[in-house]
Order: structure tokens, then C-alpha cells, then sequence
């Protein structure tokens, strides 16, 4: 009985300690910045595809 009381309780606090990382992540600015820069990179690449003279000037 006193195994299980101590499983119980150690998940519940692993799963507090999951949530407060999961919600410190999630408020960090620095995943919406992440996710700009990804954005940007997409709309690169596809300007670098539809503009192949660009680059063949370059080269």
C-alpha cells in the first residue's frame, strides 16, 4: 500500500514538473521567434525557386 502511495505521488509531481517546463517553453519568446525565422526561410526557398535567375547570374 505505501509503494503505491509513493507511485501516485511521484508521478503527480512529475507531472507538475512536466507542465511548468511545457508552459515556460511555450511563454519564451524565443520559440516565436523560432517560428519567424522558419517562416522566413520557407518564403526564401520558394522565392529562390521561382527566381532561378537569380542565382544564375551569380554564377
Amino acid at each position: 500500500m505505501m509503494i503505491f502511495l509513493v507511485l501516485i505521488i511521484w508521478f503527480l509531481s512529475l507531472l507538475v514538473f512536466m507542465l511548468i517546463i511545457r508552459k515556460a517553453i511555450d511563454g519564451s519568446r524565443a520559440t516565436y521567434k523560432l517560428d519567424e525565422l522558419i517562416q522566413e526561410i520557407r518564403l526564401l526557398r520558394k522565392e529562390i525557386k521561382d527566381n532561378k535567375h537569380i542565382i544564375d547570374k551569380r554564377l
